[in-house]
Parts: structure tokens; C-alpha cells; sequence
């Protein structure tokens, strides 16, 4: 939730749960914790939901809205609905409360946990889920009709559209049984990686860019009106803060244009970049593992690539 109304991630994740549920011809359920059943005007969470798709909203007793969406406070609230609907597949936005959740939510049900696929919808009506493994060197397929067991699958911020609904929802109210965690908010503080979660591009400065080249990097994504990440590696060498790193241990992104820079092309490196990302890699290591994943490659030197991207880019000679 964003405050009292759902976040986007969440309505990206309700848009591709309805083109699913469209193209299967199956009923699509959206889940709403709430203390107190809010009242139905067009500007609440209900509305927005039935709006954007949803069939159905659950509403399960849980926190207030607003409240940090964790296993603690929102685990019982996912379980009593799941219960009551049977779901044969579950998603969930692929933020740091959903991927908190999911994993709990596939152990419990016994069910297959697949986090952020890409989404394929096959010429015979049947669903498939792909991901990216071992270090993007194979593709792992999941034929939905395939697999005798409910689905649990996040879905990456910023790569799927929210949809929209023509009828009003119905609404289920289901009655609590399990106490609620408390959760005492200690301190907040500004995220400064924020932007790179809904960024159209990223350029991430990998363990070869030298401390006098981070700055053309920097350049290349202002001029790409794009966000600036890096790898764990480049944070250990004091390239850039942690809240940027890009990777399994950093942040998951979701860009059109991933753009990286003397980067090797790691598996943990990789693993946080979305498979639908167009990949251009910048090295002047030929044989670097980056190439075999990139769409684009550049071998040269940094400092001779990237000032003239740029002035390209601003319309330079």
C-alpha cells in the first residue's frame, strides 16, 4: 500500500493477474488487510482495486493501511485469505514486503515459489514462466498446467502495465482468527536508491570503472535520463553507496535500457537485473561474461567511450 491506497507495484502485479486471469478464463481475487473495512467511495482502496481489474477483493482482518507490508504483520492476513479462496496461483509485487511474503506464503500452501519470471503466453492457451539461471546461461521454463500444485510468483516492479476494470468488485469479508504482530515504527529515513526502482534506464559502474572514470558514468546516465547503480564489487571498492547496488545482496531493477560499465557480468550482478531488460555492455575486455548476456557490446576503453556516448547522446559531434 502506498498510505491508504495501493501502491503501483501493486496495481502493475493486479494488471498482470488480469490479463492472466482473462486469458485462462479464471476469476481474479485481489487481497486488501485492513483493520476496519473501509467505506466504499470511488477514491478507496476498494474502488482502485475493482478498477484496476480486480473481480473480487478479500478483505482480511490485518494492520491499518500504511502500515509496513512484512511477514509479521501481513502473514496471517495472506493465510486466512488464501484458505478461504484455494488459489491456484498467487502473486505479489517484488518489493521488499513481497519477497518477504512469498517464500513464507509457497511453504505454507506447498507450492511452487517462483520469483520474478517473465510471463509467456503460449499459442495453446497455456501459461509458461520463465527464468533466467545460472547466470542468464539457461532459461528455466514452468508450464502452469503442467504443474499439479498452487503457483507463488513475484513480479518485478516496472515491468508490467496496470489494467483496467469495468465492474464493480465483489467484496468478501473474512473474519480474523490469528492476533497481529505489533510493529513500532523506530525511525524513517530517505531511501537514496529509490529512483533506480522505477528507472527506464540504469548505468551501473562495475569493478573496472576507476575512481576518475565514476564520474563519466555518472555523465553517460544524466544523459540518458537515467539512474546511476553499481555492483557489490564497485561498492567495496567506495565507487558508490550500498542503497545502489544492483545485485541478489542490493537492489532488483527493472529498466528498458541496462547499461553497464566495465562490469564482468557475475551471476549475483546479474541476478538483479530483470530478463527483459535490454543489456549494452561496456568493456575492454572482450572475453568479458558480460557480452554473452548483452544485447549491444562496446570494447574500448572507458574513458574514450564515454564522453563520446554522451555528446552523442546531447547531440554532439
Amino acid at each position: 500500500m502506498d498510505g491508504d491506497r495501493p501502491s503501483a507495484p501493486s496495481l502493475e502485479t493486479l494488471g498482470e493477474g488480469r490479463r492472466i486471469a482473462t486469458y485462462l478464463g479464471a476469476t481474479l481475487a485481489a487481497v486488501l488487510p485492513c483493520a476496519v473495512p473501509p467505506r466504499y467511495h470511488e477514491d478507496d482502496a476498494i474502488a482502485v482495486l475493482s478498477r484496476h481489474g480486480a473481480d473480487k477483493v478479500v478483505l482480511s482482518p490485518g494492520p491499518a493501511l500504511g502500515v509496513p507490508t512484512l511477514h509479521a504483520t501481513h502473514g496471517s492476513t495472506l493465510s486466512a485469505a488464501t484458505d478461504r479462496m484455494s488459489p491456484a496461483l498467487v502473486m505479489l509485487a517484488a518489493t521488499p514486503g513481497g519477497r518477504d511474503l512469498a517464500p513464507r506464503v509457497a511453504a505454507r500452501l506447498g507450492a511452487a515459489y517462483v520469483p520474478e519470471p517473465s510471463v509467456e503466453y503460449g499459442s495453446r492457451g497455456d501459461l509458461v514462466l520463465t527464468r533466467a539461471v545460472y547466470g542468464w546461461a539457461f532459461r528455466r521454463r514452468l508450464a502452469a498446467d503442467e504443474c499439479e500444485r498452487p503457483i507463488v510468483v513475484t513480479l518485478t516492479p516496472g515491468s508490467y502495465a496496470p489494467a483496467r476494470g469495468d465492474e464493480e468488485a465483489e467484496v468478501i469479508v473474512l473474519d480474523g482468527s490469528e492476533p497481529l504482530a505489533p510493529v513500532v515504527e523506530t525511525a524513517r529515513a530517505r531511501d537514496p536508491g529509490a529512483a533506480l526502482d522505477e528507472a527506464r534506464v540504469v548505468v551501473t559502474a562495475g569493478a573496472g570503472v576507476a575512481p576518475a572514470e565514476f564520474s563519466l558514468v555518472e555523465e553517460l546516465a544524466a544523459a540518458l535520463g537515467g539512474e546511476v547503480g553499481v555492483t557489490r564489487a564497485a561498492v567495496r571498492l567506495g565507487l558508490g553507496s550500498p542503497e545502489r547496488e544492483v545485485g541478489a545482496r542490493g537492489r532488483r531493477v527493472a529498466p528498458r535500457l541496462y547499461v553497464a560499465c566495465a562490469a564482468s557480468g557475475s551471476p549475483e550482478h546479474l541476478s538483479g537485473v530483470s530478463t527483459d531488460a535490454q543489456i549494452v555492455a561496456i568493456n575492454r575486455d572482450p572475453h568479458a561474461p558480460i557480452f554473452r548476456v548483452a544485447s549491444y557490446g562496446l570494447v574500448g576503453e572507458l574513458a574514450e567511450l564515454l564522453p563520446r556516448l554522451s555528446a552523442l547522446l546531447r547531440g554532439g559531434p
